[in-house]
């Protein structure tokens, strides 16, 4: 800054200087930072599952001036959304920007933010970015008692509800990326098959907007499992349910077995 005048005394040359490290402001693709004023810009939409490179990690004072005092080899964890769990890495700074190549992917479509600490400095969280479900690589089958979870290992939270024999029940057949994130334009047609070879099935029928719900009833006690297949597709990974729990049905007629029966 220039040399500052009140009257006639002149205050001489006065040097702006950041205040402490109080932040460390991640900067996404399509933003830009610069010191004093943080990020500009729009974050690109990212596709779940797919790594992308954060542009830096900026530490910075309360108003966004970067410290260059923080220097050197950090240890940061930086996080996404719930579910995403924490990613612990280490990280080179240079005069308060990182040097280091950061890759992250984010599984979960959706529109969420990401936050970087080094265990006593954090924040603040980045601005929202977008994840974009992939391409319809399989599908899902959701039994009762079971729920979608996108993003996770398995797809899907919760156990199959027990049946029983003659009962029908719902099951519904999702269109998914490789992450389990649902596409609204599936259309495919699918087919219901069962480990019980008694079962009664539905006839195969097409996804609508990437969903379907299909009525089964399952015919033999004990342990059974329903299987989801592309029709349209057979390339796509089909989905098979965890075992169901069949128990008999109530005591309703007897039965007489004559010799040799």
């Amino acid at each position: 800054m220039t040399g500052v005048t009140n009257g006639s005394t002149n205050f001489g040359t006065l040097t702006e200087v950041a205040g402490a490290t109080s932040q460390l402001i991640i900067t996404l693709p399509g933003e830009t930072f610069t010191s004093g004023s943080g990020n500009s810009g729009t974050p690109t939409a990212q596709t779940a599952g797919t790594n992308f490179e954060l542009v830096s990690i900026s530490a910075t004072d309360q108003y966004a001036n970067i410290t260059t005092s923080y220097t050197g080899v950090k240890t940061l964890s930086y996080s996404g959304p719930t579910g995403e769990g924490t990613y612990t890495t280490s990280v080179s700074f240079t005069t308060g920007q990182s040097t280091t190549t950061l890759t992250t992917n984010l599984k979960r479509a959706e529109t969420t933010t990401l936050s970087a600490s080094d265990g006593s400095i954090s924040g603040p969280t980045s601005s929202n970015i977008t994840v974009n479900a992939g391409s319809f690589s399989k599908l899902q089958i959701l039994v009762p008692g079971e729920s979608a979870a996108a993003g996770t290992a398995t797809g899907k939270t919760g156990s199959p509800s027990a049946q029983t024999v003659g009962a029908s029940f719902n099951v519904t057949v999702n269109a998914v990326d490789d992450n389990w994130n649902l596409l609204s334009s599936g259309t495919d047609v699918v087919g219901i098959t069962s480990s019980d070879g008694g079962a009664t099935l539905p006839s195969n029928a097409a996804l609508v907007s990437g969903t379907r719900t299909f009525s089964v009833t399952l015919n033999t006690a004990g342990s059974q499992t329903v299987t989801a297949s592309d029709i349209t597709q057979p390339t796509r990974t089909a989905d098979t349910s965890p075992a169901i729990s069949v128990a008999a049905g109530s005591f309703v007629k007897l039965q007489i077995l004559l010799p040799g029966e």
